[in-house]
């Protein structure tokens, strides 16, 4: 599901609701990082001067981050933080985010710590994901105990009315007609995003590959799903997005070039 007019909308409660949640508790920065991220591996991942973790994709030549970029990481940069309509912790994806916003803030880090950080192409984000349909497997609709992943599911049954308000604009929109309704016997503990450390990891220690946010990648297409998809097309993790109408549920991890 992705529309533009909820954004219109809901842009006044951006700037209200989420600022006291969003600058508090950011990561230090300081020097380049711990390890050497040429052996680096699952089970020791290089860290970088802000506290990413960053694993090594087999097939590819590069490192990826085991989470999404999180707010207070991204406040880093300097950049300010467009915050989207609902309440983040600083430890929740960015999001509301451009591929611009993405490509710049990977060029600040790549500046400040001499390495190159970008965004992830397509191949890469498809070899981080593995060869299965959706993030737990092949089923359809999933089961709850296949793993903790953040999609649109039954947790809305308890919602607010203010927030069941805003799931109701974004399927009366038109990129919402024809996927209303919650994933069938699917429930996660979060309405919107979730921790970036949170979630069932996959193989290679990567959390929310798949749901979360959407991820940008280097080829201006978005990867991955979000807490806002209810439909199977767009929870596959071939799934590609190439001319999104919002930006309220697009974030990016990264990746370094090894």
């Amino acid at each position: 599901m992705k529309t533009q007019p909820i954004l219109t909308r809901l842009a006044s409660v951006a700037a209200c609701s989420a600022f006291g949640l969003l600058t508090q508790c950011a990561p230090t920065s300081s020097g380049s990082g711990s390890g050497n991220p040429s052996t680096a591996s699952v089970a020791s991942p290089f860290v970088n001067s802000i506290g990413m973790k960053f694993v090594p994709v087999p097939g590819t030549k590069v490192l990826m981050c085991t989470t999404e970029t999180s707010v207070a990481q991204y406040q880093l940069a300097g950049r300010g933080y467009p915050a989207p309509f609902y309440n983040q912790g600083y430890n929740h994806p960015a999001a509301n985010l451009k591929w611009d916003d993405a490509k710049a803030w990977c060029d600040w880090m790549s500046a400040k710590e001499g390495r190159k950080y970008r965004l992830p192409t397509s191949a890469e984000w498809n070899a981080a994901a593995g060869g299965s349909t959706y993030p737990w497997g092949e089923e359809w609709p999933p089961a709850t105990a296949s793993g903790l992943y953040n999609y649109c599911g039954q947790e809305w049954r308890d919602a607010s009315p203010a927030d069941l308000a805003h799931l109701k604009d974004l399927w009366k929109s038109n990129a919402g007609k024809g996927t209303k309704g919650l994933i069938t016997g699917f429930k996660d503990p979060y309405l919107y995003t979730a921790p970036v450390d949170s979630g069932t990891t996959n193989g290679l220690g990567l959390h929310n590959l798949g749901g979360n946010v959407w991820e940008w990648c280097e080829s201006r297409a978005l990867r991955g799903g979000s807490w806002a998809d209810n439909d199977k097309v767009y929870v596959n993790q071939r799934a590609i997005v190439t001319s999104p109408l919002y930006d309220f549920d697009n974030g990016f991890r990264c990746v370094i070039e090894n």
